[in-house]
């Protein structure tokens, strides 16, 4: 099992590997919700000047040469170049969404992992990611996804990797009227993300919730 604890000389050296070799993953930022309980569009909220959605794809391009965005808004001039809008034509939760998009690239993908994010991931950094791209070799072969656990004990559905081969299951479940990712997964054989910062793994669903983070920013 993978852990964030790492002798600092090898985890240089990887790094250093990783960062060269932007084929391991293709990322896919989910950014097609309606933010009802936010009440206004969670992808635009601006920290530090840049929206959410801008941030997120910022941090999925410093590890891969394409990332893709499945949203039904056009979303000009947030999202950065070098990431390709998906339109999400089914509107139907993040299930569909990643089902949509696993639909419409498929055919297209060269990596064996998807990194999956949603677009509110304040506090996702690329360096984060490449750490756990370091991890991957790690993940056996029967395990469809790599996720972390939060405290409910719940998997992090929505910033983790899936397997390509895990699409034909995906499908499988939708068909029969599934939609919900934990139910989908516990079918499926994941490997557990063990990671001690849980914050990286916060993302914003309410205004107390985004007061929160931009206060935080104020003080520091």
């Amino acid at each position: 099992m993978a852990h964030d604890k790492f002798k600092i000389s090898a985890l240089v050296a990887a790094q250093s590997s990783a960062s060269h070799d932007r084929a391991v993953v293709t990322p896919i930022v989910l950014a097609g919700g309606q933010s009802k309980r936010m009440g206004r569009d969670k992808a635009l909220l601006a920290l530090d000047g840049v929206p959410l959605l801008t941030r997120t794809c910022n941090s999925a391009l410093a590890v891969s040469n394409v990332v893709y965005v499945v949203s039904s808004r056009d979303y000009v001039g947030v999202i950065p170049k070098g990431c390709d809008r998906i339109d999400d034509r089914v509107f139907n939760g993040p299930l569909y969404a990643f089902a949509e998009a696993l639909n419409q690239i498929g055919d297209k993908l060269q990596t064996n992992w998807i990194l999956l994010l949603s677009c509110d991931l304040p506090y996702l950094d690329s360096e984060t990611i490449n750490q756990w791209i370091l991890q991957l070799d790690q993940v056996p072969d029967d395990a469809i996804a790599y996720l972390a656990k939060n405290p409910r004990g719940f998997s992090e559905v929505l910033c983790g990797f899936y397997r390509i081969e895990s699409k034909s299951s995906l499908i499988e479940y939708i068909n029969q009227g599934g939609r919900s990712f934990q139910q989908w997964l516990r079918s499926q054989t994941v490997e557990e993300l063990i990671w001690s910062n849980q914050k990286i793994f916060f993302n914003c669903n309410t205004p107390d919730e985004w007061n929160a983070i931009n206060h935080i920013t104020e003080i520091q």
